[in-house]
């Protein structure tokens, strides 16, 4: 219940130990090496108070559920995370920078055309009546 109000679960397929801090990493949207960092020196300074806190996490959140991993435009999700080769991440990278490229060229040669200063005029003549 818990889980389900503050959108957080314990991520299993990326957790170490119970998935908490994979499950808080993907929630906080940083990466799990980073909140196990914490977590351990959270160990050192404040032991028994982490210790608790953690069991009572991996005691009260649900496991994530299953659903199909959005595609994300992140480097890191699309390539060494995806199983990619450093090179087969260049050529989709590649291939996303030459659609945007070419998206780019399409509206430059919009905003550039006599048919938009036009709509433009006409648009600025309706806003001052």
């Amino acid at each position: 219940m818990a889980s389900t109000l503050m959108n957080l679960y314990r991520d299993k397929r990326n957790g170490k130990l119970g998935g908490v801090c994979a499950g808080i990493a993907r929630r906080a949207g940083v990466e799990p090496w980073l909140v196990r960092v914490l977590a351990v020196t959270g160990l050192v300074f404040a032991s028994f108070l982490t210790f608790v806190l953690y069991i009572a996490a991996w005691l009260l959140l649900e496991d994530r559920p299953e659903q199909p991993e959005p595609e994300s435009d992140h480097v890191k999700t699309t390539g060494w995370q995806s199983g990619l080769s450093p090179q087969e991440a260049l050529e989709k990278l590649e291939g996303k920078l030459k659609r945007l490229n070419g998206r780019v060229a399409e509206m430059e040669q919009l905003m550039t055309s006599r048919e938009f200063r036009l709509r433009r005029a006409f648009n600025e003549l309706r806003e001052d009546k």
